[in-house]
Parts: structure tokens; sequence; C-alpha cells
């Protein structure tokens, strides 16, 4: 406890400590960093407590109001994310209860300081407006504690050119749309506080070289840091990241290895190269994915995604011939990336050097081999031997198989005829010539010749006496080669780039409301890497109190991938038994394995609100704004009306909250239902409402439809029926929003093609059924119907894996071939179950390529819904919209995009920072997701092409559910 002398001590070392600051040029210093600067609490703050029981708390804020401040930003930096327990740790602290016009008095302290020193100050947020008090502490707290895994999750996965580096400043708008869609609103509230927070990314990503904040302060965040495991591993990785800096690339090529493998099939063979360094990659991940860009190695084989495309492989060779130099790996890296640019430099530097002659080290059980260079000088083992097709080189030897423009032989190094023809091919010495043995993990990742410096490594000449001694190299060290039957090869050392310790990354979208992501059944949940793994497996527990209630298990097929809402992962959780519990208890923890590497939990918490519902009655926290007692039901659910108390309706849903004084409802308002309920009972009807771009009409305008829209979404509901009727209620929203914001043409227009597929495999079915090139049995029921459509998008995706993303027209016959082995198949499944459909069992489909050509773009038409991309203008920026790839797209990814599509295509008005952008998807998406409403609905209702080019996107990027397949 301290007296009076010793506050006005402290106050004195406070104020001498901001003024020291500000002579330093540093922007809206954060309270917290001048008590650390100063030294204030040299032992732990909470031993301290009580601070000033003894003392009068009104005549302390006006004797010390510093030292107040302070303390309450102590408290800030501590904060739960709950108003009232806010007020609860900073009376403790004091010793002193705090009356409400005591709190009052305390903000006044925080903004007249803020004036006098240029203290940080909160920004207008939603936050700040329901707690307009608290902000301020919670603004000179630095990094808030609950803050800390948020913060270190995003410096980990944002995208790098975002963050601070040598060169660059922050991107906040890009980094507060990332925050938005994957970690909530806390988090992009605090990157409002711009001068604080880039000192805090700053200090962190650079271990506080240039001690961009003071050392104290730094210590206080790793030590929060070190705490949380899991913000320890991600701060770490995002460290390493940024040290990663990019290199100057030039076109020197860049030798990958070959590996070959032997199974049933046949040969199969693989390259692979060093990765590129971590800057490099998320850079061009970034532009690769926001393009849809899906390249084929030297234009053959399989799409890779683009985080596989960019990665060191290895990857499937799949060229019928040798491809020449003049055909590089990746042929067309120049056109998105831009010729001459990093990335484009170095995935054409990639090369394989395919010589006349390839040798491969045979494993044990003669299964796999990796490329061996030099030349061979054992009389033991095995030893495969390629030679290339187009030299008619004959070796004489056993032939094993033929891929990639090689015909393939295995060689037995202990048969002398064999070490014969290999020597007069040049491929074997009978003096030992030595061979470069490296550290195992240069071995692993380091091009062939290359050393890491001052890493071991020896020369090894086989059958030798001598015992070889290791050596090494320093920095920029080399040995020359040494010619002839008994020399050695060269070898060179280079730097280690350096690279994440994690193999997978696991992203949870909505981390921060993940509580009614769950109950609301929209969990996003995407498994990323950089390497192209496989058949990865997953698990998922949900516990309670310590006990578990729900556990799923799944493989994930190839990575990346996000969980598809139907996996037994999600289906788990969403089990209405599994959604009851956890809405009783209102917590519990959710446990994410995958494979061995990666474990993380979140605590679900039903959320801190703005609004507290005791007794049936709602109670505004944190603020003292002058509120009103409204009810909608669920037949007009847009208009709020004042009302003197809460009822329990006879029929049907009503939603009961608070409407402030600005026009806003807060958070949350509840439903009450009755025990009679129908589908008539919550069907809404807007009536003359629909049509209005105002932006508030007493109710009936657009914004204010779209803020009912949110505040429905984000009610509280305390039993599952209750969650069903608002989701129902919800979804009425969408139509009167989008006549308003798009119009009553696009209205008409997307119901028409509301039921088109987004699939185009699942559209072709439907095509060739209009244009007569198949039809089903007439006696098929609908459940059989489907099955034949399944069918055939299963073999025409197996058959023809170009179309439509490498071309616009099916493989000749292709569609054909699928047509028949899908009815094939249909049938006989039909027929074996009884169902004995009037058809033929042998068939013979056929059509000329036009037909197909034709069917085929009736089929991309419909995915791309043309009708709605030609009413977006301009004609080029719809024609962009539609041509784009939607698939596996975040929010925060399309947000970006179309923030550049506006800036490219739309007026001034109309032009939406990522932000903004991803606020209006998630008006349509995920409307519970959405903050700041107003700002996106203000754009959107200025711009009506920009509210079509969202609600385009918005469209191809949800759920699809076409008619009559599956």
């Amino acid at each position: 406890m301290f007296g009076l002398g010793e506050i006005d001590g402290i106050e004195r070392q406070l104020r001498a400590a901001i003024v020291a600051l500000n002579k330093k040029k540093v922007a809206n210093v954060a309270l917290v960093e001048a008590v650390d600067d100063a030294g204030l609490w040299p032992d732990a703050f909470e031993s301290l407590f009580p601070i000033a029981s003894s003392l009068d708390l009104d005549r302390l804020i006006a004797r010390a109001p510093l030292f107040i401040c302070a303390v309450a930003a102590e408290i800030g930096f501590r904060f739960e994310g709950v108003g009232t327990v806010f007020w609860a740790k900073l009376s403790d602290a004091l010793g002193l209860p705090i009356t409400m016009a005591q709190r009052q008095r305390i903000g006044d302290a925080f903004k007249a300081e803020a004036l006098r020193y240029g203290l940080s100050r909160p920004t207008d947020s939603a936050f700040t407006t329901h707690f307009s008090i608290i902000a301020w502490p919670i603004a000179n707290a630095l990094l808030p504690v609950d803050l800390v895994g948020p913060v270190s999750r995003m410096i980990a996965r944002a995208p790098v050119a975002a963050l601070p580096g040598q060169g660059r400043s922050v991107n906040f708008p890009t980094l507060r749309a990332w925050a938005s869609a994957a970690e909530g609103a806390r988090l992009a509230d605090w990157l409002r506080f711009e001068a604080p927070t880039t000192r805090v990314l700053t200090a962190l990503l650079t271990e506080n070289r240039g001690l961009v904040v003071p050392p104290p302060s730094y210590m206080r965040l790793c030590d929060a840091i070190s705490v949380d495991t899991e913000a320890f591993f991600a701060a770490r990785a995002a460290r390493l990241r940024a040290r990663a800096a990019k290199p100057n690339v030039t076109g020197d090529p860049t030798f990958g290895r070959l590996s070959l493998s032997r199974d049933a099939a046949g040969l199969h063979l693989f390259a692979s190269w060093p990765p590129l360094p971590q800057a490099l990659y998320d850079d061009a991940r970034s532009v690769a994915r926001s393009a849809g860009w899906r390249p084929r190695l030297w234009g053959a084989g399989n799409f890779l995604h683009p985080d596989n495309a960019l990665s060191g492989g290895p990857f499937a060779i799949s060229t019928p011939t040798v491809p020449s130099n003049e055909n590089p790996a990746y042929p067309e890296a120049s056109e998105m990336f831009g010729a001459g640019s990093d990335i484009a430099l170095a995935l054409a530097g990639r090369s394989i050097d395919w010589g006349v002659y390839l040798l491969f080290d045979v494993d044990d059980e003669q299964k796999s081999a990796e490329q061996r260079f030099g030349i061979l000088n054992s009389n033991t083992g095995l030893v495969w031997v390629g030679t290339r097709a187009d030299s008619g080189t004959q070796l004489g030897l056993k032939t094993i198989g033929t891929t990639a423009g090689y015909h393939f032989f295995e060689a037995d190094l202990g048969d002398a005829d064999v070490r014969s023809t290999l020597t007069r091919e040049g491929l074997f010495a009978s003096q030992s010539r030595a061979d470069l043995v490296r550290h195992p993990v240069d071995a692993i990742f380091a091009p062939q010749g290359v050393v890491r410096p001052d890493r071991p490594f020896l020369f090894y000449r086989q059958g030798e006496v001598a015992e070889a001694v290791p050596q090494s190299l320093p920095a920029k060290g080399w040995l020359s080669a040494v010619s002839g039957e008994g020399g050695r090869p060269a070898v060179r050392t280079e730097e280690s780039p350096l690279t994440e310790s994690d193999v997978l990354d696991v992203v949870l979208f909505e981390r921060d409301s993940a509580f009614e992501a769950l109950i609301e059944q929209r969990l996003q949940l995407r498994v990323e890497s950089r390497l192209p793994l496989v058949d990865v497996k997953i698990s998922i527990d949900l516990e309670i109190d310590g006990r578990l209630i729900a556990r799923g298990r799944d493989v994930i097929p190839v990575l990346p991938l996000t969980l598809p809402a139907t996996s037994k992962i999600l289906s788990a959780l969403y089990a209405d038994k599994v959604r009851t519990a956890l809405l009783e208890k209102g917590r519990g923890l959710l446990r994410i394995q995958v494979g061995r590497t990666q474990i993380i939990h979140i605590k679900l918490a039903r959320p801190a609100a703005a609004v507290v519902w005791d007794n049936a009655a709602p109670r505004l926290v944190g603020a003292q704004i002058e509120t009103m007692l409204v009810e909608a039901n669920a037949q007009a659910p847009h208009r709020f009306s004042t009302v003197s108390s809460i009822s329990v309706p006879s029929r049907g849903v009503k939603a009961y909250g608070l409407l402030l004084s600005d026009g806003r409802i807060a958070d949350p308002v509840q439903l009450i239902m009755s025990n009679v309920l129908d589908y008539g009972d919550v069907a809404a009807n807007f009536g003359e409402d629909i049509g209005s771009r105002r932006m508030f009409d007493r109710g009936r305008g657009v914004c204010d439809i779209a803020r009912a829209r949110v505040a429905w979404a984000r009610a509280l509901c305390t039993t599952l029926p209750a969650i069903g009727a608002k989701g129902r209620i919800v979804r009425q929203f969408e139509d009167p929003l989008v006549v308003d914001l798009c119009g009553r043409a696009w209205s008409l227009a997307e119901h028409a093609s509301r039921r088109s597929p987004t699939d185009p495999h699942e559209a072709l079915w439907l095509s060739l059924l209009d244009c007569g090139l198949a039809s089903v049995p007439s006696q098929a029921t609908a459940e059989q119907a489907d099955m034949f459509a399944d069918a055939f998008i299963k073999h025409a995706r197996d058959l023809d894996s170009d179309w439509p993303i490498g071309n616009m027209v099916p493989r000749d016959g292709a569609m054909d071939d699928a047509l028949n082995i899908a009815f094939s198949e249909a049938i006989s499944v039909l027929h074996s179950a009884g169902a004995l459909l009037d058809v033929e069992d042998d068939f013979d489909f056929g059509a000329p390529p036009e037909d197909w050509e034709k069917a085929a773009n009736n089929a991309l038409r419909t995915i791309r819904r043309t009708t709605l991309a030609r009413q977006i203008a301009p004609s080029e920026g719809g024609r962009a919209l539609s041509r784009r790839n939607y698939a596996n797209l975040s929010i925060s990814e399309l947000a970006e995009d179309l923030a550049a599509w506006t800036k490219n295509f739309a007026l001034p008005r109309g032009q939406l920072s990522p932000e903004v952008a991803a606020g209006a998807l998630q008006l349509w998406l995920s409307p519970a997701a959405c903050d700041d409403v107003d700002a996106a609905v203000r754009i959107l209702a200025n711009d009506p092409f920009v509210s079509r080019a969202t609600r385009y996107a918005a469209l191809r990027v949800g759920p699809t559910q076409p008619t009559g397949i599956r």
C-alpha cells in the first residue's frame, strides 16, 4: 500500500517518463510503456494490492491522475474481455469501491492526460461504443494478455507483405481484414491502435532490435507469450519467417534431384528442388492463390495447388517425352508473376539435368531409388540405369520399365559382364573415385554438391584402407573437383535458408467466436502445409468440465484442405446432443490434433456481451447511454418497436433488445418463443419496405434492414428450436437486401439461376441431359437418377482431369466413355438391388465433338452465372469476376481480391478496403460475424455495381446445392 508522498513521487516519475518518450518522437505513447520505462513496480504488480485502501478515490483522481490511469492500464493489460470484471479487478487493486460517477471521472482523467501528453486513444469501434470508459485503459495497455495468442498467430500466418519489415510498413487494412475473418473483432479492434501496434509487431518480429519499445515492456510481452505454448511456438515461427529476407534472385539454374519408384502399375519418376525462401514463398503464394493459379509441371500431369506448386516437392513427372531446355518446368510463371520478378526468376531456374544416362541407387526392397551423381565404382549391389529413348542406346540389361521418355534397366554390379557394359558407356570405373558424404541434414535439404558452413563432410573412397577424416568449410568456401578416375567431386558452401519448424499449420476461422460458430454449425477449419502431404490423420475432442462429450476422427486426403461441413470431424461436433450440452454449460475445451506434430487447445465460452440478460431483463454494461426496450416479431423482423415490458408471445417468436440513442441495437437481442410454433409463425413479410436505397428510414432503410439481420443472427438462444427458428428468419432477410442493394433486375436474374450448380461436372451432367446426349430411364426414381449422375461425374473427372481448368472443351471421346462406364455401373448396381429398369445392359454412347463442346459451354455458362455477370459494370470487370476460380478461398483472401477489383473497376465512392470488403461478404455469408455493417452498407448503397460484384462473389464462394444431384 502506498502513501500520498509515495504516490506523488510515482506521479512525477510517470510524467518524466512520458515527456522523455515524447521527446523521442514516440507516437501515441501507451501508458504501460511509460510505466515500464520508469520502472514503477519493482515487485510483481499483484503483490502491491491494496494500493491505496486508506485514501479517498475522488481526491486521488484529482491529485495524481496519471497514477490512477497507470493502475487502470495495468488492469487493462490483464483484461479478459468482460466489462464487469474490469471494474471489479480495479477495485481490488486499489482497495477502494468505485462508484458509477468515479468510473466516469477516471475516463475523463484519461482523456485529459491524452490531450496533454499525446497518449494512445481509443478508436471508433463497436467495443469503444459499448465500453467507452474501459476503452481508455485498454488503448494504453500496449498488448492485453487475452490478445497474446491471436497476435502471435497473426504474425505467423497473415500475409508477410502486410507485416513490418525491411523496406515496408504495416498494411493495416490487410491485417484487419485477415483478423476479422480468421480471429475476430477483438484483434481487429486492437489493430486500430496503429502506432502502438506497429511498435509491438516490430518488436516481436525483430526481437526488439533498435529498442522500438522499452526493454521492460518487451520482457513483459515475452513473459506473456511464454505462458501460452501455442503462442510461444507461433511467435518463434514468425521471427524465423521475418528473418528470411527476400534474396536477390537471379535466373541461374537450380538443378533438382530425381527419385524413382516401382509398383504394380509400373515406374514413377519424381523431381524435387530446394525450398524457396520463406518470405519469397509467402509473397508468391499470395499472388498465386488470389489468381487461382493451377500449374502443371512441363505442361503435363495433374494440376497443382499453388501451395504445393511453390514447395520443394517431390512432384510426379508425367511428360511422355524428355522435356527440352526450351520447355521450362513452370511454363506460365512469367505471365502469372510478371517477367523479371523474383519469383518468376526463381521458378524459371528450376530445372533437371536431363542427361543421356540417369543412375539411381536402389533401396533394399527394390521399390524406390534416389538419383546418384557421379560414376559407379562398387562391385556389389543393384542400380537402376535410365537411357533416353531418343538416344537409341541399348545396354543389353534387364528392362524394368519406361517413363518420362527414359528406358530403365536393372544392373547387378556383382556381374562382371554388367560392369564391363557400364564401363564401356563411361558409367563405371574400376579405380575407386571418392564420393562426397555429407551431413544427413545437408543430404536431405541442400542441393547436390553443397554443404552448410562449418558442418562436417568427408570424401569417402570405396575399399580404402585408411580411415576418412571429416572436414568442413567456412562461409563462401569451396573445393574444386579433381578429374580422373581417382578424383573427387567439387563441393561448395551456401548459407542454410531459415525455415519454420512446424510442418503443419491449423487455422480456425472466427477463433474468438468459435462457441457461436460451433452452435450455429459454421465452423471453418483449414489445415495447410508447405509440403505436399497426403492421408494426414486429424482428430478433434470436445470436453466440458473435464468430461469427453464428442470425439471425431478423419483422414485428410491431401493438403491444404478446408474441412467440409459433411466431414466426420464436424459431423460429430454438430450433433444435437453435443450442441445442447455446450449450450447448457456455456463453456468447453476443443482440442485439435493433426498427425503427431500439431496440437492446439481452444477454449469455448459463451461470449461476454454489451447486454446482460438477468432474470429475463436486459441490462447495458460498460456504458451509460440512453436506451429503450424494443421488440420485433418474426413476421416483420426488421421493424423494432418500443415496448414497456417483455412478454412471452402466444404464438411464434419475438426478439427483445435495447435500442441505443444512435439507432443501433445493442448485442445481443434475446429470442423468446412460445410453445406453439409452425412454419407460418416464422414467415417474414417485408411488404412495402423493399426497394428503398436510403440508409435509414425509421426501420425501413437498407442499413436498418442490414442492422436487423445482424442483430437476429447474433441473437441469444437458449434452446435448439430457438436456434433453428433464428436461422430461418435470418435467411429471409436476404431477398430484401438483394433487392435494395443490387436492384430488382438482379434479384429476378438471381432467382432464375439460384438452383444452378457451381461444380462444372454436375453442370455438365445436367447440360448433356438437356442436349439429348443421354437420358435416364423413365422408370428411375429421383434417388436412382442420382446414381447415374454420381457415376458419370466420378468417371468424367477421372477420364478428363484437365477439364475445365486446362481445356474449355472436354477431350475427344472422354465424356462418351464416361457415360458408357457410368450407365453400365449404375444399371448393374440397380439390377443387383432388384430394380430391373427397362434398359440395355450394353451401352454405346457417342456424340460428335461439336455436341460436347456445346454441352460444355452451356455448363460453364451455368456455373459462371453469366446472366448475373453481365449486369456488373464495367463489362470487363464482370468478365474478370466470372472467369476466376473460387474454390478453396477464405473470406480474407476473397476480400483482398474484391478490394483490388474495386480499385480497378469502381468509382471512388464505391472502392472497398479489404476490411470493409470482408464485412460486406460476411453480411451475405455469415451475418453473425459481420463487423461494422454500417461502413459496408454505406459503400454498397453508394454503388450498385459494387453491391452486385460483392453479391456475385458470395454466390460463387458459398455452399452449393445443385438440383437433382446428391
